[in-house]
């Protein structure tokens, strides 16, 4: 059963991003630490080195949520031509480094108009979570549409999850692409 989550977020041709206002801290952007969308008792919390059980449901939800915050800040950053807002939402530098031309060739028209599914969990642990995922960017960026696909990783970075490589085929498994 796929969760779609009008949260908003959207994908353009360098996967997802993110968005703050001056200085180092996104200003939408969730810790580490969130709220599980539990449908049969409280809601509990996770944090990036303690992952707590929930229903695939919940943890699918939950996942999809974090996807679509990444992908709404990196569109607003895009929208705002704020590069340090886009390089914050990343993970490592490097791949900052290479999305950044993703500001000057992408024209976000709403950047809470998209939405993100999650299609295929590749990994989901404390450190790295891997999607197959889909994404609808109509009305979100200029030439957008239903059904775009792909691979997405996300990572710890300075206490929030940041958009990290998928390169060729890396889903989480054996030293990171950039890894020294």
């Amino acid at each position: 059963m796929k969760i779609r989550l009008a949260v908003a977020v959207a994908a353009s041709c360098v996967g997802l991003g993110a968005c703050t206002t001056a200085g180092g801290t996104p200003a939408t952007a969730p810790d580490v630490t969130t709220t599980l969308m539990a449908t049969t008792e409280p809601a509990a919390t996770t944090t990036a080195d303690q992952l707590v059980t929930t229903t695939t449901l919940d943890r699918i939800a939950e996942i999809e949520a974090i996807f679509q915050d990444l992908e709404v800040r990196r569109l607003q950053a895009i929208m705002d031509r704020d590069e340090d807002a886009f390089r914050a939402v990343f993970a490592n530098e490097e791949y900052a480094e290479r999305s950044v031309g993703a500001i000057e060739l992408t024209n976000v028209l709403d950047a809470s108009a998209s939405v993100f599914s999650v299609l295929e969990v590749f990994a989901d642990t404390s450190d790295c979570i891997a999607v197959h995922g889909l994404t609808d960017t109509t009305g979100a960026i200029e030439g957008g549409g239903a059904g775009d696909t792909a691979d997405y990783i996300a990572e710890p970075s300075d206490g929030t999850w940041g958009i990290s490589w998928v390169g060729s085929g890396w889903r989480c498994d054996g030293p990171h692409p950039f890894s020294d």
